[in-house]
């Protein structure tokens, strides 16, 4: 297993203007420049640009050549959204707002990386990026096999919130939980995106088939990787959250070469 290295290298906050809100920005942490390709990362829901496997993967992925730009899509500096506010919606609209920002800035290679939910907004997204990669991302089937709810994720609705009940919890607006258990079949959402994609699934977790269903469908080149010792979290060991690094690194490296 390759040792990751760490270096303290410069790293610069960019506050993205969101065009349409009320002087609203989204925050991102820059590490490198905008000369080289480019990798826009996307936590889940609840999630924050500096988890630990979005902050590994930032400064694994600048070693290997790539300049990160690892996204808050919610945070708690003024000017920022909030997750209650958020529906899918929201951060696909915010995704787009941050290509078309690296864009131009002059940006020519941008590549995206999604955990989660923010697998699923890279999917419904029709920004123009170079490829991607999603870990164990969301799929509608999650809540349309399940319509009484996930007995190892178990929630309640209490007035407008989803509550998570599970070791730390979580809460969501009610609205962002009605609409995802409104959504229909997402799997076409992964077809003719007109890039490269690589998702990697997590084999003890609930995506693996439907997982499967979004490469079914989408267009070459693509691949398909299942962890077997990984939840949906991706960090149960070094093992893991290095298979997860190196995996999205090769294939980000392989499809710029090809």
């Amino acid at each position: 297993m390759k040792e990751l290295h760490y270096r303290s290298l410069p790293e610069e906050t960019l506050r993205i203007p969101l065009p349409n809100t009320d002087n609203l920005h989204i925050k991102g942490v820059l590490r490198g420049s905008l000369d080289g390709p480019v990798v826009v990362m996307m936590h889940g829901r609840p999630g924050y640009g500096n988890e630990m496997l979005q902050y590994l993967a930032a400064h694994y992925l600048h070693e290997e050549g790539f300049t990160t730009l690892r996204l808050w899509m919610y945070d708690w500096e003024p000017g920022t959204r909030n997750l209650l506010d958020c529906t899918l919606d929201t951060h696909v609209s915010d995704f787009d707002t941050v290509v078309a920002y690296l864009r131009a800035r002059g940006a020519r290679e941008v590549f995206a990386e999604g955990h989660s939910y923010g697998g699923i907004t890279i999917l419904k997204s029709q920004a123009k990026i170079n490829g991607a990669v999603l870990w164990d991302p969301t799929h509608s089937g999650y809540w349309l096999e399940r319509p009484d709810g996930d007995p190892e994720f178990p929630e309640r609705l209490i007035g407008e919130y989803s509550i998570g009940l599970v070791g730390a919890g979580s809460v969501v607006a009610r609205k962002a939980s009605d609409y995802d258990r409104a959504l229909e079949d997402t799997t076409q959402w992964a077809a003719h995106k007109g890039y490269p994609l690589e998702i990697i699934t997590a084999g003890k977790g609930v995506m693996v088939h439907l997982a499967k269903q979004y490469i079914e469908v989408a267009d070459s080149p693509k691949r398909h990787i299942i962890i077997p010792d990984a939840r949906h979290q991706l960090n149960d060991s070094d093992e893991v959250v290095f298979t997860v690094l190196q995996e999205t690194a090769e294939w980000l490296k392989e499809i710029q070469r090809g």
